[in-house]
């Protein structure tokens, strides 16, 4: 079926012949169109289009008075129709309620998601009215790639497994298993991801795709700890053929250097990865190869070095990932006897919200520094909650503020009644709003039913003290 669309934003010379030709019929319940113009005034076109089909038109205005449109289009739906030729001249066009409604179709002033959001709903809209045309995986691929680029990976898988399910034997059908499998790797969803590419590497249609499958399979493959089969999987992806680029030479040997480092064969892996980080080109590299660094040097031993790199990652990474190399780098530290070394990442930790409580303690007993610091925090603690007892709020803060420094060595318990304190002192001395922030910072670090419940319990009577009672209700619910 032949499409041809022109549009000439223009005024038409009052001499010029004019003209077109449509018509609307019923056909299984769906009105279709076909439609012939050779530089055809869109207000007449339109305006003939809506009578024929019982419509309301509503949108055109004067700015569109004189626009012409030149359009070939045989037994199409009506709602594609009138979108095609209001997209030919920078319009958009809906058919609802018995209503055609135009209106100004998206500039250079819409950012590019909202760009992206029109050519997905065209997208969705073609595939629906061509459900079964040879171009239809094609759309779903579109969609796909749309979503991605937006940054909506969820969206972007769910389209390539659908296209995966309703067009299987399209030859698109591998490539959209493989993209599939690669949004899943960003999620690190290891196992989902290998089944992406194992059935892949089962298909029996054609494709230029084992070599890199069967790559970032053996990735899946060693990130689920099964370092062993990732070994002899690398081994047998470079007997087949040498890699094809930089990048996936590097990623044969991270593969194989985490295996390595797996086996326990951490001399070997450090020396692989040393030849590695010669070829580093970014920081998602960079950040790679610090990590599989600090397991090579977990594997051969040198749990100082092993120390060294978790904390260069942590410097590196944001989120879990940071809260995960601090944690190691800690641990790293006390097995080396490093116990001031393991603080200083226990409290690097701290200052992120997570606190390595079990970490904290070993270092400070084996520092000696635990007796005596926990009575002395304690004892100042006390202090500060009688002198707010009594009234005294701005000398209760000051002590919190010293006492704060230590915050992250405290139990769970100490910890909340610093809260409840330090809440109860702001909120006379700076404000309610002020406490309210305390606690919700607070909150997180605190597991405990019945404390937590202590500190809705407190911030529920704070904002009732000062007449948010709907805020009060829902702090008394456990939402802050």
């Amino acid at each position: 079926m032949k499409l041809a669309l022109a549009a000439l934003l223009l005024v038409a010379p009052q001499t010029r012949e004019l003209r077109h030709e449509l018509s609307a019929v019923e056909r299984d319940g769906e009105r279709l169109c076909t439609i012939h113009a050779d530089n055809a005034l869109l207000h007449e076109l339109m305006g003939d289009l809506a009578r024929e089909a019982d419509l309301d038109l509503q949108g055109l205005d004067a700015s569109t008075s004189r626009t012409l449109v030149s359009v070939d289009l045989r037994d199409r739906p009506l709602r594609q129709a009138v979108r095609f030729i209001a997209g030919s001249v920078g319009l958009e066009a809906e058919v609802r309620g018995g209503v055609l409604m135009l209106r100004p179709n998206l500039d250079g002033t819409v950012d590019a998601d909202a760009h992206y959001q029109a050519s997905l709903a065209v997208s969705v809209a073609t595939l629906r009215d061509f459900a079964d045309h040879e171009l239809a995986p094609q759309a779903l691929r579109d969609q796909a790639i749309i979503e991605e680029r937006r940054g909506n990976f969820f969206a972007a898988r769910a389209r390539y497994d659908e296209l995966v399910g309703r067009y299987s034997d399209s030859t698109l059908a591998n490539d959209a298993l493989f993209a599939a499998g690669n949004l899943l790797l960003r999620e690190e969803a290891w196992q989902d991801a290998a089944d992406r590419f194992s059935e892949l590497l089962r298909s029996e249609r054609e494709h230029g795709l084992e070599i890199p499958a069967r790559l970032e399979l053996a990735w899946c493959v060693v990130r689920l700890g099964q370092h062993e089969r990732a070994l002899y999987m690398i081994d047998a992806i470079d007997a087949l053929d040498s890699a094809a680029s930089r990048h996936e030479e590097l990623r044969r040997k991270q593969v194989r250097v985490r295996a390595l480092a797996g086996i326990g064969q951490g001399e070997k892996a450090l020396t692989l990865l040393d030849e590695i980080d010669t070829q580093l080109a970014g920081p998602a590299d960079r950040r790679e190869s610090l990590e599989l660094r600090a397991l090579a040097c977990t594997a051969a031993g040198q749990h100082g070095n092993a120390a060294r790199a978790w904390l260069a990652l942590s410097q590196l990474c944001e989120g879990p990932r940071r809260d995960a190399a601090l944690l190691a780098a800690a641990t790293a530290a006390l097995d080396t006897n490093d116990e001031v070394g393991a603080l200083f990442a226990a409290e690097a930790a701290r200052k992120d919200g997570v606190l390595l409580d079990d970490v904290v303690r070993a270092a400070r007993a084996a520092l000696g520094l635990d007796a005596h610091a926990a009575a002395a925090e304690s004892k100042a603690l006390e202090r500060a909650e009688r002198l707010c007892d009594g009234g005294s709020f701005a000398e209760s803060l000051k002590l919190l503020r010293e006492i704060a420094a230590q915050l992250g060595t405290f139990e769970e318990a100490l910890r909340a009644r610093f809260a409840r304190c330090h809440a109860r002192a702001l909120s006379q001395e700076v404000g309610v709003d002020a406490a309210l922030t305390h606690l919700r910072e607070h909150l997180d670090s605190i597991r405990s039913p019945e404390l937590r419940r202590e500190l809705y319990l407190l911030t529920g009577e704070l904002l009732e003290g000062v007449g948010r009672i709907e805020e009060a209700i829902e702090a008394y619910r456990g939402r802050i």
